[in-house]
């Protein structure tokens, strides 16, 4: 009996360190807005991340760019390739991208839709959704693909400024 609750014990722990080792490699904001449990419910049954003017997470708000559409198509077809994604379908016409993005952890795809928006002449904006092809939760790995390419095209947007 005792060795039972040894190897359960065991188990337990292998898999919180599994949970929490994932959540660290996907630089999953715990202590941010809006709270640790919150947040953890979203990581643990949502396998998917999607920008919106009113988004569960404040890192998902719709991102806005001083820069037209044309220009952002280009750089986000660039930034896909510096972040290793392999590019899939994309339309310039619609200004429709698709990329997949192969965990580092465990080697899953990842499906990721970004669409350029014109809001101006000079003003542009992204739709982005990452989708785990497997999986109920993705521990964050989502969110962090959103976040992977608007700190690229950010980094991208102060070189090209500079």
């Amino acid at each position: 009996m005792r060795m039972l609750v040894y190897i359960l014990v065991i188990l337990l722990l292998s898999v919180i360190m599994l949970v929490f080792g994932a959540l660290w490699l996907n630089r999953a904001p715990l202590w941010q807005s809006p709270g640790v449990l919150p947040r953890l419910t979203i990581y643990l049954t949502t396998n998917s991340a999607q920008t919106s003017d009113n988004p569960r997470l404040p890192e998902l708000r719709t991102p806005h760019f001083p820069v037209d559409a044309a220009t952002l198509y280009g750089l986000v077809l660039r930034q896909i390739s510096r972040l290793g994604w392999r590019l899939g379908a994309h339309e310039s016409a619609t200004d429709t991208l698709h990329a997949v993005v192969t965990t580092s952890m465990w080697g899953f795809k990842d499906d990721v839709e970004i669409t350029v928006h014109a809001a101006g002449k000079d003003a542009s904006s992204l739709s982005i959704r990452s989708q785990s092809r497997v999986g109920r939760g993705d521990l964050g790995a989502n969110r962090r693909h959103v976040r992977d390419l608007l700190d690229a095209l950010d980094q991208a947007l102060v070189k090209k400024k500079n």
